[in-house]
């Protein structure tokens, strides 16, 4: 008989390197990660979903279900009927067009934990709980935000304030200290009255007003910064020397919606002895509601540590604000209150489920992946400094699950897994520009440092969103020009093979590695009106870290490949899988585990090489059939005389 699964936790990495996660995991670095791959399964060839990218990805792993079938077809959307410059951010859960896991479950009379899982915000769980799903991070917000917008934060940014012009901060400038209330300061301490830059807010936020008090304690150069919200002792906040964090700080601020509770912290990241030299960092401003379904859930997950971040720092640390220990800092934050949130609701909460993703190392490929892989790197001598930022934000993760896994037990089955991987980004591609060259995309005049604008009157293809094109076509695009038709199959025509026909002037390379029309991008999981009517991908030379390349694209370092770990009740132990492994897998493998219903539009299939028996269940149906069979004729048996 199969031991049985009484729970299924779902952990979700988004955009780990695989072969770099699992040479740590099995030298040590990654206790967590390595003693799972021991005890379970690990599935050497674990390929996503096209195109390689966040939304799709993980509504895959939700649903069992391909993109095309799924309605989540790139990281932004385009329904039909809209212009075709038109899109949304893919992360709302009304859009998905195939049942979850934990919608199928709750058929069973099964409940779910959903925390920070992308696109599923406001996830229809009945008898569950939702936390986040709106973006990649808690207060990251990019439900029913437009591409130009790209990401909005529930109540501010990323915040540098620094005496020296950089990037986006705040000024500081420093005077002499007058009219402090109950404070005692040196005679040289000095002053600054700062208005927070705030960036990208939700919602207009009214002024946030602090004041700064720079001072020589000890009496050998500027070594302390008080902050507060007045000039009175009272009203101070945080007492800082250099490399300190504060710890949370809470507060209110006025938006335009109302006042909204928020918590944050600040780092003294640079004090000179002369004090030309300061910068204060606040990693975001972090609304405490709004992000959770039921809403009561919110004053239950104040855990006093961590941050519910808006995003991961590396903006900051590219722009110069922070350097790399405080970047690794600052991404622990996130993991630490996800994963103290997670431990919360599992240990108070009756569940059956738990979906959880972690978006850390994504964050950091973006930022230096390139300065990591000797095939582009610009300083080779420095890549071991960036390995080690690398392997530190791995560890954040592995202790941010290994948090999570004590509330397992030796009956719950444990799968580990991403959305898609990375490579290294090196030379540019752009589908625009082989379009226009074949004439089949025109601009509008435009001045020299303006941003061109499409003539829909005249253009008959256009590129949108990663991997997508759409002919401009009459009766469907609201500024359409080609009929529909034969011109219409003329132009995709003419749109493959210009696409093929192109050479990167730079490079001598072709960047195409696969173009499809749309009704045979079905074998590689597109359909519907959901998808462009051309489809294409490039090869991994050129474009960014993911979205663009083929599920088997490898390039330096790095790959598209994603990772499958498996372990608990049923399954082998201490096993490598070879086979093809898809994302789609997962699911069914769950629900044949678990005894649970499978969702109504899974395509995957059951990771049979990953069980301990594969026979088992239907040895037991066997087993069974033969007990029914013989209390039958024990029950039809004639009487005894």
């Amino acid at each position: 008989m199969v031991d049985k699964v009484d729970k299924a936790m779902i952990l979700g990495i988004d955009a780990p390197i695989v072969s770099r996660l699992y040479r740590w995991a099995i030298k040590g670095e990654l206790p967590v990660l390595g003693k799972l791959i021991a005890e379970g399964i690990f599935a050497k060839n674990c390929l996503p979903p096209f195109p390689t990218i966040t939304p799709p990805g993980w509504t895959t792993i939700a649903t069992g279900a391909w993109p095309g079938t799924h309605g989540i077809t790139d990281f932004e959307g385009h329904l039909p009927g809209q212009p075709l410059d038109e899109t949304y951010q893919n992360f709302d859960a009304r859009l998905v067009q195939a049942e979850p896991l934990w919608k199928a479950a709750e058929r069973a009379g099964k409940r779910s934990i959903v925390l920070n899982y992308p696109t599923t915000w406001k996830a229809e769980l009945q008898d569950g709980y939702l936390v986040g799903g709106f973006g990649l991070h808690i207060n990251d917000w990019r439900f029913g935000v437009a591409r130009e917008d790209f990401l909005l934060n529930d109540l501010a940014e990323h915040i540098l304030i620094a005496t020296e012009p950089y990037p986006f901060a705040t000024e500081a400038v420093l005077g002499k200290a007058r009219g402090w209330e109950g404070m005692e300061h040196s005679p040289k301490a000095l002053e600054a009255q700062v208005s927070l830059l705030i960036r990208k807010p939700l919602h207009e936020m009214a002024p946030v007003v602090w004041h700064l008090l720079v001072d020589d304690v000890a009496g050998k150069g500027y070594d302390t910064v008080l902050i507060a919200k007045s000039k009175n002792k009272a009203d101070v906040f945080a007492r800082l020397s250099v490399g300190e964090w504060t710890p949370n700080i809470y507060d209110t601020f006025e938006t335009e919606v109302g006042p909204k509770k928020g918590v944050f912290r600040v780092k003294l990241v640079e004090l000179s002895r002369d004090a030309s030299q300061l910068r204060l960092f606040v990693p975001g401003l972090c609304a405490l509601n709004g992000w959770a379904v039921p809403a009561s859930l919110e004053d239950e997950l104040d855990t006093k540590v961590g941050l519910p971040s808006a995003r991961s720092p590396y903006d900051a640390w590219l722009m110069g604000w922070i350097d790399n220990q405080t970047l690794v800092e600052t991404a622990d934050q996130h993991n630490v209150w996800l994963s103290e949130a997670a431990k919360h609701l599992m240990s108070s909460k009756p569940w059956d489920l738990f979906f959880t993703h972690v978006h850390t190392p994504d964050s950091l490929y973006h930022a230096f992946s390139a300065e990591l892989d000797p095939l582009t790197a610009k300083e080779p001598q420095r890549i071991p400094e960036f390995e080690q930022m690398e392997l530190d934000l791995y560890k954040s993760v592995d202790r941010c699950l290994g948090e999570m896994l004590t509330l397992a037990d030796d009956k719950t089955l444990v799968v580990v897994t991403s959305d898609h991987g990375a490579v290294a980004a090196s030379a540019e591609f752009h589908a625009e520009t082989v379009l226009e060259q074949a004439g089949l995309l025109k601009y509008l005049p435009a001045s020299e440092g303006q941003r061109r604008k499409v003539d829909w009157g005249q253009t008959k293809a256009a590129a949108q969103r990663y991997v997508h094109i759409y002919v401009n076509t009459k009766g469907r695009d609201p500024q359409g020009v080609v009929e529909a038709g034969a011109e219409y199959e003329r132009v995709r025509e003419a749109v493959i093979k210009a696409l093929y026909e192109y050479t990167d002037p730079k490079t001598r390379r072709k960047p195409i590695a696969l173009a499809l029309r749309r009704e045979d991008a079905r074998v590689i999981g597109l359909q519907g009106d959901r998808v462009g009517d051309i489809v294409y991908a490039i090869d991994p030379h050129f474009g960014m870290e993911h979205g663009y390349f083929l599920p088997t694209a490898t390039f330096g370092i790095g790959s598209m490949q994603t990772l499958c770990i498996m372990a608990g009740p049923g399954v082998k132990r201490g096993a490598t899988i070879e086979r093809t492994v898809w994302l789609t897998d997962i699911v069914p493998t769950v629900c044949y585990l678990a005894e649970l219903p499978v969702p109504a539009q899974c395509e995957g299939a059951v990771l049979y090489q990953a069980l301990e028996d594969p026979e088992a269940r239907t040895k037991e149906l066997r087993s069974l059939r033969r007990k029914v069979e013989q209390l039958k004729r024990m029950v039809e048996r004639p009487p005894m005389c």
